[in-house]
């Protein structure tokens, strides 16, 4: 119970926190969500519960993998996190085409610092993209190049393009209103995203064992399928050795398979519940059993009874005993030319 409401919590704080950051800002969320106290304590108290959780539950003990490794990677990514917070470095570059620069602005409480980057980045081209027929930008990129350890590289920035150099990462930000410059959103976190990485791996990996693994519901299951169906083929094969009933007495009196089906009716009580049961016709239509076999009876034999059988007497007995029924006189017909043809009656 405390494990699902510290994570209601804690995803109403991010949802709230996405509002907040679309509407007022970056900064403005981190400074009341992302970066505050109440946020890395709530994170800290679930890092302490999925470890109460496991220990409790002695999940080592019993071999459950796919649960610990679950709740470790989830341990790893709100440390990933924290270690972001604590030693992650944000700032901007602003680049005029055709000009050069190693140096990016990182915001603090006390303002703004210069950073010095172990490269420089020249900025060769700037593009923007509108929509056809508006003034609304649909896209823009920067054609960059990055002068580092002695070489040139020529690289393409993005919407959903990011550089990655020297553990320094560039997202494409804004541009200057004549278009003709650029701002990046630079990041430098190289520590706290392998950890956090690492985090979703064994996440992925927990699900997957958790799934599949031998103790998981899914093996469970399929043990118990497999049991089944198995006891599904016992079944079957004492059915085939010691025969069923309808059989002995269709070996008894091979001769007169008219009596055999007539003496081996079902009871009008057993036939009323099997009449009772729905099926779905070839139309789609939903229908009571016993109008499903009445059509047939009427179809084929022209009668609303054959015999002593009523009409889900008649479907049980021709499902059971198939093998006697082909020798039963049972499709009626007019064709008087048909009948004197094949000898039928």
């Amino acid at each position: 119970m405390t494990t699902i409401v510290l994570l209601l919590l804690y995803a109403l704080g991010l949802s709230v926190a996405t509002f907040v950051e679309k509407y007022q800002g970056t900064a403005v969320a981190q400074s009341l969500f992302y970066h505050s106290a109440l946020f890395i304590f709530l994170q800290t108290l679930l890092v302490v519960n999925f470890l109460a959780v496991a220990l409790r539950h002695q999940w080592l003990r019993k071999g459950r993998w796919g649960f610990m490794l679950t709740h470790f990677a989830l341990i790893l990514i709100l440390t990933g996190a924290f270690t972001t917070f604590l030693f992650s470095q944000d700032g901007t570059m602003h680049l005029r085409e055709g000009e050069t620069s190693n140096q990016i602005f990182v915001r603090t409480e006390r303002g703004k610092n210069v950073h010095t980057l172990p490269f420089s980045m020249e900025l060769k081209n700037f593009t923007l993209t509108r929509y056809p027929g508006s003034s609304s930008p649909s896209s823009f990129e920067s054609e960059v190049v990055v002068h580092v350890d002695g070489e040139e590289c020529a690289e393409r920035i993005y919407m959903n393009n990011v550089l990655d150099v020297k553990g320094y990462r560039f997202f494409q930000a804004s541009y200057d209103s004549d278009e003709c410059g650029t701002v990046f959103t630079v990041s430098s976190d190289v520590v706290g995203r392998r950890i956090t990485y690492a985090g979703y791996a064994l996440l992925l990996l927990g699900f997957v064992l958790c799934l599949f693994g031998r103790d998981s519901r899914f093996m469970r299951l399929k043990s118990r399928l497999r049991e089944l169906r198995n006891t599904a083929k016992a079944i079957c094969v004492l059915w085939a050795v010691v025969g069923n009933p309808f059989s002995v007495v269709a070996k008894a009196d091979a001769s007169n398979p008219i009596q055999i089906v007539l003496k081996c009716k079902v009871s009008s009580e057993h036939a009323e519940k099997f009449g009772a049961l729905p099926v779905q016709s070839g139309s789609g239509r939903m229908m009571p059993v016993n109008t499903f076999s009445s059509e047939i009876l009427r179809k084929l034999h022209k009668e609303d009874k054959f015999g002593a059988l009523g009409p889900d007497q008649f479907l049980i007995s021709l499902l059971a005993m198939p093998e006697v029924w082909m020798r039963v006189p049972l499709i009626a017909f007019s064709n008087a030319e048909l009948a004197h043809c094949y000898g039928l009656t």
